[in-house]
């Protein structure tokens, strides 16, 4: 790794932690931890390898779990999207992967190939995205009667506000899908996501699905961080220059800041290219030495300035945290208007993925 490289170092320790936080909070459920979109920026397979104790992993689509399997991931992994067509569904059999049946042209993939899965029915409760209506129900099971059926499985559209009642409502449509089924299979439910284990225990079934708080964010709508969660990533990168600003004198492309008296700011070699935020606004948090400067001038592909105070002594080579250890991601994520999810999975391939870890 180069010196003057943008870094994200990941703390699988961290992210153990955040698992067992998840045990906690749902001791008698089964865990499908969700690694897709490489883990949220993590590195899939480096955490599926740390959480070896997960019953099961969840990824967006096959070539994710591809991966996976490729690098010896042997727990069960569920494509949370299903399959597309024919050759998806022989990989799914290949790789001996779990498929979410949420729409009827995938019922009628599985009975042209006449291929039997372990499947997921997905029941759309209120989402509007993926997964067959409560009504429609009696019929799919009875389409999917010569598959091994491992549950039903909703997703909450709106647990992330803990004031909305949308969540109990959601709830309510799921138990009623299970009463009237009569299906023995139908009684393994797998509702809550991170937001659903943190803010609402009615949720909590036979499986749990944390994504975001297995990284130590908050899935809530305040951004407020929650003290047992311990972020996992610390995107840092390096002081390229440092260099006086007169007194009338712009930073930057637009010249959108424009020194009021003479400054100096130092030039640190990150930008839109590596995942920083150009929309983030002016004077947010940049961490140097463990203080906080504020950022100036517009974001760039590969650089960003930071204005210094009179007393800091910085240098080329120096590192500055972007967010992680010491500057929480939801106050980056709230100075551009945006989600943790968005800051994690938006750090580019370019950026050099460290790992940390006691054992």
């Amino acid at each position: 790794m180069s010196s003057r490289q943008a870094t994200a170092l990941v703390d699988l320790d961290a992210i153990g932690s955040n698992f067992e936080l998840v045990r906690s909070r749902a001791p008698n459920s089964n865990v499908m931890a969700i690694i897709k979109a490489d883990a949220y920026g993590h590195g899939a397979i480096r955490v599926a390898k740390a959480l070896s104790s997960a019953n099961a992993f969840g990824v967006a689509r096959v070539s994710e779990a591809v991966k996976l399997r490729e690098a010896g991931i042997g727990q069960p992994i569920c494509l949370l999207e299903g399959v597309n067509d024919r050759e998806e569904l022989n990989l799914a059999s290949v790789f001996e992967l779990q498929v979410v049946i949420h729409d009827r042209y995938q019922l009628d993939l599985l009975e042209r190939v006449g291929a039997r899965r372990k499947v997921w029915l997905k029941v759309d409760t209120g989402m509007g995205r993926l997964g067959f209506a409560p009504e429609e129900v009696p019929e799919v099971l009875q389409t999917l009667g010569k598959q091994t059926l491992l549950g039903v499985m909703t997703h909450l559209s709106e647990a992330s506000d803990p004031v909305s009642q949308k969540t109990g409502l959601q709830l309510t449509r799921i138990r009623e899908v299970i009463g009237k089924s009569g299906h023995p299979d139908v009684r393994t439910l797998n509702i809550a996501n991170s937001a659903g284990i943190l803010g609402h225990p009615a949720s909590l079934a036979e499986w749990v699905r944390p994504g975001l708080m297995l990284y130590g964010a908050t899935p809530f709508d305040d951004l407020k961080p929650i003290h047992d969660l311990h972020p996992a990533m610390t995107f840092s990168a390096p002081v390229i220059a440092v260099h006086p600003v007169k007194a009338g004198e712009s930073v930057g492309y637009g010249g959108i800041f424009t020194a009021s008296s003479n400054t100096r700011v130092a030039v640190i070699a990150a930008g839109y290219a590596d995942g920083y935020p150009r929309e983030i606004k002016q004077g947010a948090p940049v961490l140097i030495h463990g203080e906080k400067r504020r950022l100036v001038g517009r974001v760039s592909m590969d650089m960003i300035c930071v204005e210094l105070e009179p007393g800091d002594v910085v240098q080329p080579s120096d590192r500055a945290v972007l967010w992680g250890e010491g500057l929480a991601i939801e106050d980056i994520a709230t100075c551009c208007g945006t989600i943790p999810y968005t800051l994690m999975t938006g750090v580019s391939s370019r950026v050099y993925r460290h790992y940390r870890a006691s054992s």
